[in-house]
């Protein structure tokens, strides 16, 4: 199955969020479990849950944060990149996942 993406308020290309299967119902039911996240120009999604900071005209507006702008503080990330749950698992294991302040 093919999941939603949406399309980037800054510089217009395709976004992919991540997504997990909660495995509801016989077709399966897909919940987004990450931001979306624009690999052209560094732009992303503003989550419900992310800690409040203070954001730009723009991202208020939008709903994203503004490319070069730090991500998600709940997004998986690498060298603050955000990565899908597969590869966030893989990077956790070999020590690589950026730790998140608790």
């Amino acid at each position: 199955m093919e999941h939603p993406t949406e399309k980037c308020p800054y510089c217009g290309d395709e976004c992919h969020a991540d997504w997990v299967d909660t495995g509801f119902g016989h077709l399966g039911h897909f919940v987004q479990c990450g931001p979306y996240y624009c690999r052209s120009c560094g732009a992303s999604e503003i989550g419900a849950y992310d800690k409040p900071r203070e954001l730009t005209t723009q991202e208020e507006q939008t709903g994203w944060y503004e490319p070069g702008a730090p991500v998600s503080d709940k997004a998986n990330t690498v060298n603050g990149i955000p990565v899908d749950h597969e590869t966030a698992k893989i990077m956790y294991e070999l020590g690589f996942l950026d730790d998140k302040e608790r």
